[in-house]
């Protein structure tokens, strides 16, 4: 699954649950387990399987959906696209707050920080930040859980079996508060920037 599109499916599917009501919602999940075999997550997380599905019932008029769905979550800094970056900034509420908690905890921030240039194993993740592995396996758990780590390649245990290497798929993260409410700006890693959603994004404008 694309990284980016997964981080976003779980805001996506609340403002399409919201819009679309619970008939046509049903209907759109019985076709996409008919047509693909997955589920309303599943297809969020590769969006363009589930843009299909949704043109199949609303046609020229998925436009509209889809352009009110993301507009309530994020917003794509076109400029920043001309000069080779990536920048979104975040207007859900929910996943602003998420980026405040995980940024306002030190040992989370250190984690993604030393992964950003270059992806590594927990262990070596844990070593390089001097984080006890107790506490630290739960919080590279909740981390990986909110799709802000993400598996970039494989290493080797002393006992030769693969283990995953994990990487950032943010960096340059810029969070402030204004009038009570968190501003979150972000730029995807070139690695991520392959994503459905977003290219569908641009298309809607």
């Amino acid at each position: 699954m694309n990284e980016i599109d997964r981080f976003f499916a779980n805001s996506v599917e609340s403002i399409i649950s919201e819009n679309l009501g619970h008939s046509a919602l049903s209907k759109i999940k019985s076709r996409l387990s008919e047509k693909f075999g997955i589920g309303i997550y599943e297809s969020l997380a590769q969006f363009s399987k589930f843009d299909i599905v949704l043109r199949e019932f609303f046609g020229k008029g998925a436009d509209s959906i889809e352009r009110k769905c993301f507009e309530s979550i994020l917003l794509l800094d076109s400029k920043s696209m001309k000069n080779n970056g990536m920048y979104i900034t975040i207007k859900d509420n929910d996943l602003s707050m998420l980026f405040l908690e995980t940024f306002g905890d030190e040992m989370k921030k250190n984690m993604i920080n030393c992964v950003t240039d270059k992806s590594m194993t927990i262990y070596e993740i844990l070593q390089k930040c001097d984080i006890p592995q107790t506490s630290g396996y739960r919080k590279i758990k909740q981390l990986i859980e909110n799709n802000f780590l993400t598996i970039q390649g494989f290493g080797t245990s002393s006992d030769g079996k693969k283990i995953p290497k994990y990487t950032s798929v943010f960096e340059n993260i810029k969070i402030d508060i204004e009038k009570n409410k968190v501003l979150v700006s972000v730029k995807i890693k070139k690695d991520f920037q392959d994503s459905d959603m977003l290219e569908i994004m641009q298309t809607l404008k």
